[in-house]
């Protein structure tokens, strides 16, 4: 699902978020994961009563009432997962710094993940992708071939939003079609991308070229904000996404397009090694996950061609 609006960060809930942050940094947590458990955090903060002022007042029923709160905004069951795991983390650190006890424990687990494979994931139609193409590729200015190349770039690699929002412009090959990203666990791929990508890429890097942030500032992001002299985060290009497909009564997010390679690779007989490798997958377990809507379609079809017509 898009991000929703975080609320407002009550004064006391501040100081606990720098010193978790602090304390993660210490443990030589990744930077992404620093920053979602931080997200987390801080919503649930901002998201509880307002006459509480301090976690100690925090309980098993204020934590079941987010994870509701969350079921209720339409997210899906991995991703209250996520943040369910995200605040155990906290309550875990709090607990031994403050020597209070975890109200996570036998009375409280983080809502439970969706099977793997039992839930296909939702994936963008051709037609989508190409009214959200069209929608970018109508003006020809600075922001319309950015968006442009972001979205191809997306629909051609299935990268995560962090790895292709982060790139740098050195990391970008368009001679040989790839780039080097930089995955969970700080490990290194290269994803490959198609000609369509190329040339968006190849426009985009033409008007960044004459970009204010690039000759006055040497910004070497790949991607640079309008309004704003210094590279895009992955929370701008998830809200330029959203915001162009919402624009055309679509909804879009930038893991669906991490859906939709996986998808069409497997549903096309790619192999599920070369797969894995692409997507930067250390388990065959997503597989099963990201394949399951492939191995629907491929049912279908299979119907058609063994069943044929049933006699009138």
């Amino acid at each position: 699902m898009p991000r929703h609006p975080r609320p407002a960060v009550p004064a006391w809930v501040t100081p606990w978020i720098d010193s978790f942050a602090l304390s993660l940094r210490a443990n030589r947590r990744s930077p992404r994961t620093i920053e979602m458990y931080i997200d987390v955090v801080r919503w649930f903060g901002g998201w509880l009563p307002s006459e509480i002022d301090d976690w100690s007042e925090v309980t098993i029923d204020h934590v079941r009432r987010f994870f509701v709160h969350l079921q209720d905004l339409e997210y899906s069951a991995s991703y209250v997962n996520n943040v369910g795991r995200c605040l155990q983390a906290f309550w875990r650190w709090y607990s031994v710094e403050e020597d209070q006890p975890n109200i996570f424990g036998d009375r409280l687990k983080p809502p439970p993940p969706p099977k793997l494979g039992d839930t296909p994931p939702p994936v963008i139609a051709a037609e989508q992708l190409a009214l959200l193409l069209k929608d970018a590729e109508a003006r020809r200015d600075f922001e319309g071939r950015r968006d442009a190349a972001i979205i191809r770039l997306f629909a051609a690699t299935g990268g995560r939003l962090a790895e292709l929002a982060l790139l740098q412009v050195d990391a970008v090959d368009l001679g040989q079609r790839q780039a080097t990203v930089t995955g969970k666990g700080a490990k290194t791929r290269i994803v490959r991308f198609d000609n369509q990508a190329a040339l968006a890429l190849d426009r985009y890097l033409r008007v960044r070229a004459r970009h204010k942030a690039v000759t006055e500032l040497g910004v070497t992001a790949l991607w640079i904000g309008t309004r704003r002299r210094s590279g895009m985060t992955p929370s701008g290009i998830r809200r330029m996404i959203y915001r162009r497909a919402k624009r055309l009564g679509l909804k879009v997010w930038p893991h669906l397009f991490r859906h939709t390679f996986a998808h069409q690779w497997l549903d096309r007989g790619g192999a599920e090694g070369d797969l894995m490798e692409l997507a930067g997958w250390g388990s065959p377990q997503m597989l099963r996950h990201y394949g399951a809507s492939a191995r629907g379609a491929r049912a279908r079809r299979a119907y058609d061609r063994v069943m044929g017509e049933m006699p009138g």
